[in-house]
C-alpha cells in the first residue's frame, strides 16, 4: 500500500482517454518495454503501474494511470491521483492525446487541475507520424493558428509545455528510416521536457490529507497519511 511510501523521488504521472497510446509513451519514455502488456485488456485497465525511469543520472517514479473513460470511473482514478499527490507530491503530469477531439476530454482535465493545483501539466499529442506536416506543426501553425491555441482558446485547456510524438514500438518503425527518425527524435522530446520538470532539489512534497489505495479489483479503501 503506497500510503506508507516515504520515497523522495521526483513522481511523474501519465494520464489519458484510454486508447490514446499512455502505455506507449511509457514505453518510449523508458526507452524499451516497461508496461505490462496482459492479453486481457480489462485486467490490465485495472492496475496503476510505478517504474522506475532513468532521468539523466536519477530515476523518476513514473505512475501509468489506467485510462478514463474505460472500466474504471474516472472519480476513482482521480481520488487516486490526489491521493498520491496528498502522499508524495506529483511533481508532473503528461497529459496524452491523440489529434481527434474525442480524446481530448476538457472536464476531466479541469478536475484534475483542480486536485492539483502548482502541478504542471505537459500535453503530449501521440499518433502524429502520419501526420502531412510536422509534427510540431498540429500544435502550432504557421499561420499561428495551431490546435494548442484552440485548446486553450475552445476548452480552456492550458499547459506548461507541450510536445508532438510518435509512440509506434520499434518493431513497428523498424523498416522505415523515417519513422525511425521520428521515433528516436519523439523519445528525446519527451525525455528532455522531464528533466526540465523534474531537476534535482525541485521536489515536491506532499500536500497531507486522506490516502486512498486503488487495487486490481477496484476495491477502495481509505486511510489516513501520518507524516
Amino acid at each position: 500500500m503506497f500510503c506508507g511510501h516515504n520515497d523522495n523521488r521526483h513522481v511523474v504521472v501519465v494520464v489519458g482517454r484510454t486508447g490514446v497510446g499512455v502505455s506507449s509513451l511509457v514505453d518510449l519514455l523508458a526507452g524499451c518495454p516497461v508496461s505490462h502488456k496482459s492479453p486481457d485488456a480489462k485486467q490490465r485497465t485495472r492496475r496503476v503501474q510505478r517504474h522506475l525511469i532513468s532521468i539523466g543520472e536519477r530515476y523518476a517514479s513514473v505512475y501509468e494511470i489506467p485510462g478514463f473513460g474505460g472500466d474504471i470511473k474516472d472519480d476513482t482514478l482521480i481520488n487516486y491521483i490526489r491521493s498520491l499527490h496528498a502522499r508524495r507530491g506529483i511533481d508532473l503530469v503528461l497529459y496524452c492525446m491523440r489529434s481527434m477531439k474525442e480524446t481530448l476530454m476538457p472536464q476531466t482535465f479541469k478536475l484534475l487541475r483542480q486536485n492539483l493545483r502548482g502541478v504542471p501539466f505537459v500535453a503530449v499529442v501521440t499518433g502524429l507520424e502520419y501526420h502531412r506536416e510536422k509534427m510540431e506543426q498540429w500544435w502550432t501553425s504557421p499561420s499561428g493558428e495551431g490546435n494548442g491555441r484552440i485548446l486553450e482558446e475552445r476548452h480552456e485547456m492550458t499547459f506548461e509545455d507541450h510536445v508532438c510524438v510518435t509512440t509506434l514500438p520499434e518493431v513497428n518503425v523498424a523498416y522505415s528510416k523515417t519513422l525511425q527518425d521520428l521515433r528516436h527524435g519523439s523519445s528525446v522530446d519527451v525525455g528532455n521536457l522531464v528533466c526540465k520538470y523534474c531537476r534535482e532539489g525541485t521536489k515536491v512534497e506532499g500536500t497531507g490529507g486522506v490516502c486512498w489505495e486503488l487495487t486490481a479489483g477496484l476495491k477502495v479503501r481509505a486511510a489516513i497519511c501520518v507524516h
